[in-house]
């Protein structure tokens, strides 16, 4: 049997250690703390940050499933770590070595604690709709005949992989039944919507082309918890972190190392690859990516300016919600998995 991967690495290790210090330590500025005396800066192995346990695991089929995790390594970091070492031994990348990299990009923008807070905020708005528009597609497939299972009383249908329980109520006789469905917003929600993202919707990230920029001498790329910055930016100074994919004029960033970072300018003429950026230029992306952080911010030095960019928060109540709501996400998501998909594959 193969041991369950509870250990789940939202930044992947192979991605961090390009931050390792001389002393294989990796510096953390975190923006929520629990008291004015918490360090600054604190060095940390790769291995004990940037982790929730069980933050993708699934209960499927009354057992517990690491099948995400599994698939984000084969499909994603796996083939990513080896371009990564090109990218920072300044390497000449292949077509394939690009198509790698921007998978990898993708990936690392939907895994991570913030996309997951976003998602359960999106999801709460929009799947009263979704539900609807599942309902009348099942209602079109009844009327024409093609779901026979509908006429089966009281039969309940749990479709996988979306964690949707549909449940029919037909009298013996009647014309008209009841049709209903269920789903629940968590992590089995954020799964679907992570799997689907990065099998259709990513395509559109392949269509840009991209460049490796540097920063200006003296100064290195920090990364974080967040790494993948989204930028509408109109000029300098005036921004807004709320870009996509397919924004056109929007910029991406994602920094792959200290001196490396990829960068985009969705439909504009791309930046020469290697350019080493002005150190206006540097001093303002590097802004930018801490400002995108969620919880930490990650530096292969004890840098005394990043923390100048973006007080932390003192707040010992906010900070121990946030761990107890963490501390809880795999036992309430259980619960809620062990309804809607624990039996799908007998359904």
């Amino acid at each position: 049997m193969n041991q369950l991967h509870v250990k789940n690495h939202y930044v992947p290790e192979c991605y961090l250690k390009r931050w390792e210090s001389s002393s294989k330590k990796i510096y953390v500025y975190r923006t929520l703390v629990n008291h004015q005396n918490v360090p600054i800066w604190r060095p940390h192995s790769v291995s004990a940050i940037a982790y929730q346990k069980h933050l993708y695991t699934r209960v499927i089929a009354g057992g517990e499933s690491d099948e995400i995790e599994t698939w984000l390594d084969r499909e994603f970091e796996s083939p990513a770590n080896a371009i990564l070492e090109k990218v920072t031994s300044d390497s000449r990348l292949s077509p394939n070595d690009w198509e790698i990299l921007i998978k990898f990009l993708a990936a690392q923008d939907v895994r991570t604690p913030a996309r997951l807070f976003e998602h359960l905020q999106r999801a709460q708005k929009e799947l009263p709709e979704i539900l609807q528009n599942i309902l009348d597609e099942l209602q079109e497939k009844y009327d024409q005949g093609e779901f026979d299972a509908l006429k089966t009383k009281d039969k309940t249908q749990k479709l996988e992989p979306f964690p949707l329980k549909v449940t029919t109520h037909i009298e013996e006789g009647a014309d008209t039944g009841i049709l209903k469905a269920e789903t629940y917003v968590g992590r089995s929600t954020w799964i679907h919507s992570i799997r689907h993202v990065l099998e259709k919707t990513s395509k559109i990230l392949h269509a840009h082309t991209w460049s490796i920029v540097k920063p200006a001498k003296g100064y290195f790329w920090p990364t974080s918890d967040n790494p993948v910055v989204k930028l509408n930016y109109y000029r300098p100074g005036n921004y807004d972190l709320k870009g996509g994919w397919g924004v056109k004029k929007g910029n991406i960033l994602f920094p792959i190392g200290p001196e490396h970072a990829m960068f985009v300018q969705i439909g504009e003429r791309p930046i020469l690859k290697g350019t080493r950026l002005s150190s206006a230029q540097t001093s303002e992306f590097i802004k930018i990516i801490v400002e995108n952080a969620h919880r930490m911010v990650f530096s292969i030095n004890e840098n005394r300016d990043l923390p100048l960019l973006r007080k932390r928060i003192v707040d010992r109540q906010i900070l121990e919600r946030e761990n107890e709501e963490m501390h809880q996400w795999h036992q309430k998501n259980s619960l809620m998995e062990r309804e809607y998909l624990a039996s799908n594959q007998n359904a």
